[in-house]
């Protein structure tokens, strides 16, 4: 078992842990029915990770006994930031878990024109994706913690998106190419990913990007759902620059 533990809580000099996380605990303690003497890798989401043993389970807390450090690791040999437009419904909650086990290193939830999600305050959402991106970094053996951003507008995205060596910008566009080309154009492993909405990005977002240098991006002859072209990208560059 797999449990994610912030660094704060991680005191390797006495090698110990603590789990103070009541949802963890009652996973361990409740669920799992976990007691002294159990084996338990615990991770930090900076890339350090622990070979652990279970010293005490109550309501409160749970003592770690670190046994052996483990070789700190990266997950990927590329850099991804997803630029989402943020999907009707609970079908960013899917986006997330996906592209995290993907490789996705950052999620930036965006409001474009066509953005139907009409939401002021997303302070819980976000609450709600980072837990997401922490349960699926537990499972899928992830070491470092995707970054899951506020929300930001379209055009702060977009300048943002120039930080990146290569900006993915995936629209149904005449002047878009496969994305196959792209990545044989550009040998850059620091790429910003642009995926929009139910309906497209507006013709105005799609002249904004090839204005400020993004790559047009074509995802096939087949118009695809906003969550299907994330985990559609992340897939291709995974593949692309698996070690």
């Amino acid at each position: 078992m797999r449990f994610y533990v912030p660094p704060d809580l991680i005191f390797p000099d006495k090698n110990k842990i603590e789990i103070k996380d009541k949802t963890e605990i009652h996973h361990i303690r409740d669920v799992m029915r976990l007691k002294k003497g159990d084996s338990v890798d615990i991770f930090d989401g900076q890339g350090m990770e622990f070979s652990c043993s279970i010293e005490e389970v109550t309501r409160e807390v749970v003592i770690i006994k670190i046994e052996e450090k483990l070789t700190s690791k990266h997950d990927m040999s590329f850099n991804v930031t997803l630029y989402q437009a943020i999907p009707k419904k609970t079908k960013m909650d899917f986006i997330v878990e996906k592209t995290v086990e993907l490789g996705v290193n950052r999620i930036v939830p965006i409001i474009t024109e066509r953005t139907v999600p009409e939401i002021k305050d997303f302070t819980g959402k976000i609450e709600r994706w980072k837990r997401i991106s922490m349960a699926s970094s537990k499972q899928c053996g992830r070491t470092i913690l995707p970054i899951i951003s506020d929300v930001m507008y379209f055009d702060s995205a977009l300048i943002e998106s120039k930080q990146e060596a290569l900006a993915i910008f995936a629209s149904i566009n005449k002047e878009s190419k496969p994305l196959k080309n792209i990545l044989k154009e550009s040998a850059q492993k620091n790429i910003a990913v642009f995926i929009g909405p139910e309906g497209d990005f507006s013709p105005k977002e799609v002249s904004m990007a090839k204005d400020i240098g993004c790559s047009m991006c074509s995802l096939g002859s087949l118009v695809l759902k906003s969550e299907t072209a994330a985990i559609y990208v992340l897939s291709c560059l995974s593949y692309e620059f698996q070690q």
